[in-house]
């Protein structure tokens, strides 16, 4: 599966995410803070010209509608929701990458922030989102392909036939059921699968994972043991 990078096509960490993603053939999404009959900021035109070959525009705005600050902080919401982690390479102590952050977090999603030094002002919102547990420490690019479970091996498609376990709750036996019929789940597929909410779904997935019976991999996925 090819990645798809999605960044909000501001000046700075944003411009760098999609002209790298252009120059190496890799879909890339830029989500706007005003109507799609404009471009801000003007130093990014020729650039999104290139992305809609490969990705595109996207904005929940009307046309004619100005690039006004208080626009960005409700795109970023698209940010998060559409991705399956938020990468934070810079942030100061307050700011729009803190805002997809939480959003990011309030949706389930991973989070991952590159730390910087003590006292550097571009990082003290990495730092803290490390600090406060609300983001994954990266390093690497590496760290990104083992936390999102992207460097597991290719397993048999071959249906393992397990022995049922006794003493099952039937909202345990729902979630497993589901995870028993496929190689593993995100935790939003579970929900959509067994028809019930986040919060019962997260309680039943530590119960059974306390038990044993399933486990929780890189990437917020979850199977069944073998």
């Amino acid at each position: 599966d090819k990645v798809l990078i999605v960044s909000g096509l501001a000046y700075g960490i944003d411009t760098h995410a999609h002209r790298f993603s252009v120059e190496q053939g890799t879909p890339t999404v830029g989500v706007l803070g005003h109507g799609l009959d404009r471009l801000y900021p003007t130093q990014n035109i020729q650039l999104a010209q290139k992305m809609v070959q490969n990705g595109g525009l996207l904005t929940d705005f009307l046309s004619s509608t100005n690039p006004d600050a208080v626009n960005f902080p409700s795109r970023n919401r698209i940010i998060a929701g559409m991705s399956d982690a938020t990468i934070v390479v810079e942030a100061a102590k307050r700011g729009g990458a803190l805002i997809t952050a939480e959003y990011a977090n309030s949706y389930n999603r991973d989070v991952f922030a590159v730390p910087g030094r003590l006292g550097d002002t571009t990082s003290e919102g990495c730092n803290a989102l490390i600090k406060t547990n609300k983001a994954t420490l990266l390093q690497t690019a590496e760290d990104v392909r083992y936390l999102l479970n992207w460097n597991h091996a290719v397993v048999s498609t071959q249906q393992i036939q397990r022995q049922l376990f006794l003493s099952l709750s039937d909202d345990q036996q729902v979630v497993f059921n589901v995870l028993n019929s496929c190689d593993k789940r995100y935790i939003d597929e579970l929900c959509a699968q067994s028809q019930m909410p986040l919060s019962k779904v997260s309680v039943v997935l530590l119960e059974l994972e306390l038990a044993g019976i399933i486990e929780c991999l890189p990437g917020k996925l979850y199977r069944v043991k073998n």
